[in-house]
């Protein structure tokens, strides 16, 4: 293997998509919504800036200030299974992420409301894997010249020594080829750092125009990051060949977008809300910077621009306050990422297309909601999404995007410490509805690499992801 295919390999891990929501969005965007898992048609607390700012007019008379913060406990595994080269070695991810933070702004008037947020969107998420990835330590071996030409050499030198020690051609041949398929000689090791951070600053209004009906805009300025840092290296302990350099990746990719969001909310009863909301896609044009020349052997370019656009979203939310103590409710989001321009995902070395190989992301949720006297509310939800990203897009040094739809469990309570202050708790659980298996491109090269040799091997990938969310927040009202 080439180092540019090492390089391609480094870089797959750069963009790291987060949990709840689509593969590019997160949903979990504070306390309330970890305790429910669905907050689209919720009337109650500040958030609703983001999950249903058209409901922002029904909120208390008044200048309300909303504070969250979630702590993420994450743990994702690879497994390479049926492969003779990497042995069944589980690689894990396991590094918490403390401040997840949001805040939300509300001021409201008589039937108009202002609202401004600043939340960590779209694919925020980092993940360490410091001791690396199954195709990161294949890439170390096919670099230091394993099925290339050291194996070449060794099968050349074990079929020499078979025929000098009187073996029949046959036999000699196939002691070169087993000699040729034999991964031993060449170690390896790798690391993989890889981080994104998607700040969004959120500035809208909301009317009510008749009692049964509102509407709201919204603008939108996003700044994104993505980080990533690993290295391969590789070696052959054969005597007389040579041993490559390690590939390293150190490189920043930065970009600023802005974009707009409307909402509408329907009453067709009192007890009953129904809000439609539309975020236009968001373009994100990302400008590499290279640091310290460790380009991956010419597979980052410094000063490089590609674009990684946030896609179009639909989101639909139904509320219905069965009794005074009692409300249900039911959403649905659409992520378009289909029609998003995603070319920085394009990697032709592994037939990664991503306007193919993405499709769209669709998310249902339900939450329960009940009032145990004037003080204290309980909730619990569920969430469950699909993911769009076909399969062929999967690759274990994208495992936070990879494909695999997610089941997401929380519950919770708010504590009305007073008229002006309420404290929102919130646990949750999410990740794989069920672990997955996929033989991706370097499973398969591998594969036919063995069959040329007239070796059958089935060599995939198990990929597991899990999360376990905790979720402070405090909401302060001031009347005016």
């Amino acid at each position: 293997m080439k180092r540019g295919r090492i390089a391609a390999v480094l870089a797959a891990a750069a963009w790291c998509p987060g949990h709840a929501g689509g593969i590019f969005a997160n949903s979990n965007q504070s306390s309330e919504y970890i305790r429910s898992f669905d907050r689209n048609s919720a009337l109650d607390d500040a958030d609703i800036a983001y999950y249903n700012m058209a409901g922002t007019v029904r909120l208390p008379p008044g200048f309300t200030i909303n504070l969250s913060n979630q702590t993420i406990l994450q743990r994702a595994t690879v497994r390479p299974l049926g492969n003779p080269v990497l042995g069944g070695r589980t690689c894990e991810s396991d590094n918490p992420v403390w401040l997840v933070p949001n805040f939300y702004a509300v001021c409201r008037r008589q039937r108009w409301a202002g609202f401004t947020a600043l939340q960590t969107i779209g694919a925020t998420a980092v993940r360490r894997w410091p001791d690396g990835l199954p195709s990161m330590d294949l890439a170390g071996k096919l670099a230091a010249g394993y099925l290339g030409a050291a194996s070449g050499k060794i099968a050349a030198d074990a079929y020499a020594a078979a025929l000098a020690a009187g073996a029949a051609p046959a036999r000699a041949q196939a002691a070169a080829a087993a000699a040729g398929l034999d991964a031993a000689p060449f170690p390896s090791g790798s690391w993989l750092k890889g981080s994104s951070c998607f700040l969004a600053w959120r500035l809208g209004a909301a009317c009510r125009i008749c009692p049964r009906f509102a509407l709201a805009m919204a603008g939108r300025l996003v700044w994104a990051r993505q980080d990533v840092s690993g290295g391969v290296t590789g070696a052959c302990t054969y005597a007389g060949l040579d041993n490559p350099a390690p590939v390293l990746i150190d490189a920043t990719s930065r970009a600023v977008g802005c974009s707009g969001e409307f909402g509408v909310n329907c009453y067709p009863v009192p007890e009953l809300t129904l809000n439609l909301t539309y975020e236009m896609a968001t373009p994100l044009c990302f400008r590499t910077t290279v640091r310290d020349g460790k380009d991956g052997a010419g597979r980052f370019t410094d000063g490089r621009r590609s674009r990684l656009d946030l896609p179009r979203t639909w989101r639909f939310g139904l509320g219905w306050q069965a009794t005074p103590s009692l409300r249900a409710s039911l959403g649905l989001n659409a992520y378009l990422e289909h029609s998003a321009r995603m070319d920085l995902l394009d990697d032709p070395a592994d037939g990664i297309e991503a306007r193919r190989d993405y499709r769209n992301t669709y998310e249902q949720s339900a939450a329960l909601e009940y009032r145990l006297g004037p003080t204290w509310l309980v909730s619990l939800g569920v969430n469950v999404n699909q993911i769009g990203q076909r399969r062929s897009a999967t690759l274990d040094t994208s495992l936070p995007g990879a494909h695999g739809n997610y089941l997401s469990l929380g519950a919770g309570a708010r504590w009305q410490a007073s008229d002006r202050l309420k404290l929102n708790f919130g646990v949750a659980g999410t990740g794989f509805a069920h672990r997955y298996r996929n033989a991706d491109a370097g499973d398969q090269r591998l594969q036919a690499a063995f069959a040329a040799n007239g070796a059958a091997i089935g060599p995939d990938k198990e990929y597991d992801k899990r999360y376990l969310i905790l979720a402070f927040g405090i909401e302060y009202h001031l009347p005016i």
